[in-house]
């Protein structure tokens, strides 16, 4: 029996906490028990033995030429001030692990750097998750030097069941007790669509970019579908793979755009919007809202500013403010996540450039199917007038997001069944009590895909880690 499972077993619940998870929520629940009255704490995760990366920031397979690809969506200190004094601290030992990799970071991050801006370098998603690996590692050791034993159990979390204490099924045929349970997983799954799991297309770039690049290199047309941050990771799997004049990239979003980039500038400054407190209609707040960005961006703000700004002002501001219907403040998450997206400049600049010199394009409309044939595939595509278009590509690569059909996390599903979570009748997102608690009072649950906590609706949806580690902070 190995030492952890001896750990395990000896396990009777009435001192125990149990966090379900293995990325940043999950990290902030650890760090957040610190004050709990407990003596063991086990955090149960596909990956919690590498607690802090979750999916988004594990670690990459060392011969991979996209390992060091796929940045982060927003400027290092943007994600975390201490993250970025870190990435600072590091700079010639993480310059001389990018050194001759393509595309060109190093290149793309020297203007920042010679302007002493290392803080607003897009880094390397797996550098982010040395940082929180390492933040994880830290804290472990101050809770096992006060006596509490942390356990890092590698299995995935599959049902919860109530009683006296709670018990945690799992994949692996393991049953833990606790005491409290906080579920911190991922978002849903991608949307499917029709045809996007074949010979020539995958449903999602993460875990399938060995199916991919053989595509890629054999000189084929990579599509996509979706316009999103997901979208830039596949064009940085290309230009991690072949040259750019190789290179035959498509995108295909309803907007037909491309998301504004995240450019830092010193020194930093954030937008501050100021709205008024009598809306009766999400229309009347929405208006307001796209007035006071429209005025920021005239003023000459750029897009991190505006975002980072709105961010700060909501976390501050409950949307219940300016808009006390909750019906009419379910309809505005929608507006202000499509409003206030952006993602790395490095990649956006590139995509522009790209489709500049006719190595991409941009297609607008509706992604219906993709149907395949000897040679490649056809995506049937909706345009805005309602008109159906079929596109020959070479392969496609599913980056639409969440959507109708979309799943959860086995646990996730099993709670909502039970009543624990309930959805959203607008935009589907979960909805949790107050201080992030189900209604079981001793589980609490915070994911990118909650979209209310107690009787407030969240202004701008979750999928910023800057924002759950805030919530995580306010739970108690």
């Amino acid at each position: 029996m190995s030492k952890i499972e001896q750990t395990l077993s000896g396990l009777k619940g009435d001192r125990t906490h149990v966090i379900v998870g293995d990325g940043i929520t999950a990290l902030a629940f650890l760090e957040a028990s610190i004050s709990r009255d407990i003596d063991h704490v086990v955090v149960i995760g596909a990956r919690a033995s590498q607690l802090g990366r979750g999916a988004a920031y594990a670690k990459g397979e060392p011969d991979m030429p996209w390992r060091y690809a796929y940045l982060l969506n927003s400027p290092a200190d943007d994600i975390d001030p201490k993250f970025a004094k870190w990435l600072a601290d590091r700079w010639d030992s993480v310059s001389q692990r990018m050194q001759g990799r393509s595309p060109d970071w190093l290149g793309a991050a020297a203007s920042l750097v010679a302007n002493g801006d290392v803080y607003g370098v897009n880094a390397p998603r797996e550098f982010y998750g040395d940082f929180m690996e390492e933040q994880a590692q830290t804290l472990i050791a101050g809770f096992e030097t006060r006596g509490v034993t942390v356990t890092l159990l590698d299995d995935i979390a599959t049902s919860l069941n109530l009683g006296e204490n709670t018990s945690i099924g799992t994949k692996g045929g393991r049953t833990l007790c606790a005491k409290t349970v906080d579920v911190a997983p991922g978002g849903p799954s991608t949307m499917r669509i029709q045809g996007d799991d074949g010979a020539f297309s995958a449903p999602s770039v993460f875990g399938f970019e060995t199916r991919i690049a053989e595509h890629i290199k054999s000189g084929a047309e990579i599509f996509c579908i979706g316009g999103n941050a997901a979208m830039l990771d596949v064009l940085r799997l290309c230009q991690s793979l072949i040259p750019e004049r190789d290179l035959r990239f498509v995108a295909c979003a309803p907007d037909g755009e491309i998301p504004t980039p995240l450019v830092p500038r010193l020194p930093r400054k954030l937008t501050r919007p100021h709205f008024s407190t009598d809306h009766e209609t999400a229309d009347s707040f929405l208006a307001e809202v796209r007035r006071e960005i429209d005025k920021a961006l005239s003023d000459g703000d750029e897009m991190r500013e505006i975002r980072a700004g709105f961010r700060a002002h909501f976390l501050e501001n409950p949307l219940s403010t300016y808009l006390p219907n909750i019906e009419e403040a379910r309809k505005v998450p929608g507006a202000l996540r499509f409003w206030l997206r952006g993602g790395t400049r490095d990649t956006i600049h590139d995509m522009h450039r790209f489709v500049d010199e006719g190595k991409a394009r941009v297609v607008t409309g509706l992604v219906q199917k993709v149907v395949h044939q000897d040679d490649g595939a056809e995506v049937v595509v909706t345009e805005a007038d309602g008109q159906q278009q079929r596109i020959k590509t070479g392969f496609v690569v599913n980056c639409a997001g969440a959507g109708p059909g979309s799943q959860f996390d086995p646990l996730t599903e099993d709670m909502l069944a039970q009543g624990l979570l309930s959805r959203s009748h607008v935009g589907g997102g979960l909805q949790v009590g107050a201080g992030c608690h189900t209604t079981a009072q001793a589980v609490r649950y915070l994911s990118p895909a909650v979209s209310e906590i107690g009787d407030e609706v969240v202004a701008m949806p979750l999928y910023d880690a800057h924002m759950l580690r805030s919530y995580v902070a306010r739970s108690h």
